[in-house]
């Protein structure tokens, strides 16, 4: 499938969960029971089957991969945080600038994109890489705490028990040992592909205009680190250690994802802006319908 048949299927999914939401069909708020689905049962599923199928011999490069995107996601959103601070944002705004600067949508909406255009090895390349958001969501969620003075202890614990982290633990695990899977293997598969349509579904439900209107600026800012500044980021990065052909290409393409909606769990939970990292999180998801087919064109 090419770049612009991949992406208008994914405008087409997204679509039909927002008009599912305007006919009354499903309600915005069938979100989070879909989102549940799809991180706890159909993305673990997706990885766990994606990994133990995948060739791992270069795994010493593809494990550098998550690195790329950590250092992408703190220079991104270390830029959002100066441009809070010299516009005297107030702690609420500026971090939640911060965090949807910093965290991408690499498997919500990056798998599925990768997927389509580079198939399941471009597919076992964004896992990587959305492990790397892992990690920000929940180094960002101590550093909130911390800030907070509350307790880390919740976010940690959340990291610890995530199933996508786990799938990718024994994905990797069963694959390198060579591990039989049985009818587990046969039953992940079909729950496996669940996961693109449920999670571009699910996004349809949370598009909701009006959070953007007092927060065109802002939002117009995070969309440009995301989609325009930090691929360019991950292509030096990701040149200056080496990285050629399909990695250099997945790399550059996850960079290039929207604001994860995974920013706005961590401003509901740590008290910040919540209607404008939904903003921003809304403006680069739209936008980016338009920048990935450019992306992937590039690559």
């Amino acid at each position: 499938m090419g770049s612009t048949e991949t992406v208008l299927s994914v405008l087409v999914l997204v679509l039909l969960g927002y008009i599912l939401k305007l006919l009354g069909v499903l309600r915005e708020e069938d979100a989070s029971t879909l989102n549940r689905l799809v991180i706890n049962v159909a993305i673990p599923s997706l990885i766990f089957t994606s990994l133990y199928r995948a060739d791992l011999s270069g795994i010493s490069d593809l494990v550098l991969i998550p690195v790329i995107c950590m250092i992408t996601g703190t220079l991104s959103g270390t830029i959002a945080y100066l441009w809070a601070r010299r516009r005297g944002l107030d702690s609420g705004k500026t971090w939640g600038l911060t965090v949807a600067a910093a965290m991408m949508n690499s498997g919500f909406l990056g798998y599925p994109v990768t997927a389509g255009i580079f198939g399941s090895e471009g597919l076992v390349r964004a896992i990587f890489y959305d492990t790397g958001t892992t990690l920000m969501f929940t180094s960002l969620g101590l550093l909130l705490s911390h800030l907070s003075g509350g307790e880390g202890s919740r976010i940690m614990k959340r990291a610890v028990f995530f199933p996508p982290l786990w799938a990718f633990l024994l994905g990797v695990t069963f694959n390198l040992w060579g591990l039989p899977t049985g009818i587990a293997g046969t039953i992940l598969g079909y729950l496996s592909g669940a996961a693109v349509p449920l999670i571009m579904i699910s996004l349809g439900l949370t598009l909701n205009f009006r959070f953007l209107r007092h927060s065109v600026a802002d939002a117009t800012l995070v969309s440009g680190l995301r989609l325009l500044i930090s691929p360019v980021m991950a292509a030096g990065i990701s040149y200056v250690l080496a990285f050629r052909g399909l990695n250099f290409s997945v790399t550059v393409l996850e960079a290039s994802m929207p604001s994860a909606m995974l920013a706005a769990v961590l401003a509901i939970e740590n008290d910040l802006d919540v209607d404008l990292v939904s903003s921003c999180i809304f403006m680069s998801t739209i936008l980016s319908l338009v920048s990935l087919p450019l992306w992937s064109v590039v690559l």
